[in-house]
């Protein structure tokens, strides 16, 4: 039995993940995050996330609150529902913030929607990041309240980069919701200056190949090819240019999106997921269909014309608003179970 009264102590949430850049950032200051695991390095599979972690702990263990944001494709929808009703008979609120409501990294789809609908349909609260999403939320997947709290400012990086007439495209490793045909790059050279950075590995070979081919003719196109960037290179090369094409042929939002709008950086979305309604202003995006690299150069070709747009919100203001929203669900949900008052549960 935990004796601290709710006014003495810090609250206690599981973050699954508690060390990603986005959820670091909405953390409350009056909130502890557990650590996350150390599994060969990495932090998932996170045990948390099946149904044994929860049977197993004893009650002084227990968090406050769960929260999931990232890692449960690595599991199956039989181990999700479990996991919830564990979850459910420990008394512990579960927070479910859905990113993704088509997973970037996969193919087949079925399986992550049926997940994320298990999770949200047992959740205490949903959070997502648009009113896109959460309408989806509401319709196809049977959430009952979704709680939209947009995506704050996650770079704090000063940077001192003169902005050029450019478009860029980051294909970094080219994962799998990248594209991956060199034309699709090309058909945007072909209408705007373009910047393609090109990690320098064996997935991307066949791509840089063909761009460093087309360096040759007359298109004004550079093709950067490096190592992974810090995070200081890295905004500067975000903020050096004036469009940053996303190449994206699945997903639903963007932290990269996030990471352009704090750099003035117009962006060129894929009219899919919900990343058109992500961006702060109108003026900042330009929507192209998915995979075609015309119709994305021509939309970079306008974003030029516009010129760079500084964010529409004090980013810093934002942030601890989101943080204050985390803070005042997780307090009201630990209060619903008793949390606060009673200090502990008992077992199931």
């Amino acid at each position: 039995m935990q004796t601290e009264s709710s006014a003495s102590r810090r609250m206690k949430v599981l973050s699954v993940p508690a060390e990603h850049p986005y959820t670091q950032a909405i953390r409350p200051d009056t909130v502890t995050y557990l650590p996350d695991p150390d599994i060969d390095g990495h932090w998932w599979p996170h045990p948390a996330l099946t149904a044994k972690y929860w049977r197993q702990m004893s009650d002084d263990a227990l968090p406050d609150v769960l929260h999931v944001h990232f890692g449960f494709e690595h599991f199956t929808p039989v181990q999700v529902r479990d996991m919830t009703h564990a979850v459910r008979a420990r008394r512990v609120p579960l927070v479910v913030t859905a990113h993704d409501l088509d997973n970037p990294h996969l193919v087949d789809q079925h399986d992550h929607h049926e997940r994320l609908r298990l999770l949200v349909r047992a959740a205490d609260a949903v959070v997502t990041l648009t009113s896109c999403a959460a309408t989806e939320l509401r319709t196809s997947f049977g959430a009952a309240n979704v709680t939209v709290l947009p995506h704050p400012r996650i770079t704090d990086t000063p940077v001192c980069a003169r902005r050029e007439p450019r478009a860029a495209v980051f294909v970094k490793s080219l994962r799998g919701n990248v594209v991956s045909d060199p034309q699709f790059y090309l058909d945007i050279a072909a209408q705007v200056p373009l910047d393609v950075y090109a990690h320098d590995v064996v997935t991307t070979e066949t791509l840089r190949g063909a761009l460093s081919s087309a360096q040759a003719h007359d298109t004004d196109l550079r093709l950067h090819v490096h190592a992974p960037m810090t995070d200081a290179d890295l905004f500067a090369a975000v903020a050096r240019a004036t469009v940053c094409v996303l190449p994206y042929t699945r997903g639903t939002h963007s932290g990269w999106l996030e990471m352009c709008r704090d750099h003035g950086t117009t962006v060129v979305v894929p009219d899919i997921g919900c990343y058109a309604d992500q961006v702060d202003t109108p003026q900042a995006v330009a929507v192209y269909p998915a995979g075609d690299g015309r119709g994305a150069g021509c939309a970079a070709r306008r974003q030029l014309a516009t010129g760079p747009v500084a964010y529409q919100q004090d980013r810093k203001l934002q942030l601890q608003a989101v943080k204050n929203a985390h803070a005042q669900m997780y307090t009201q949900l630990a209060g619903q179970t008793g949390l606060a008052s009673k200090g502990g549960r008992g077992q199931p």
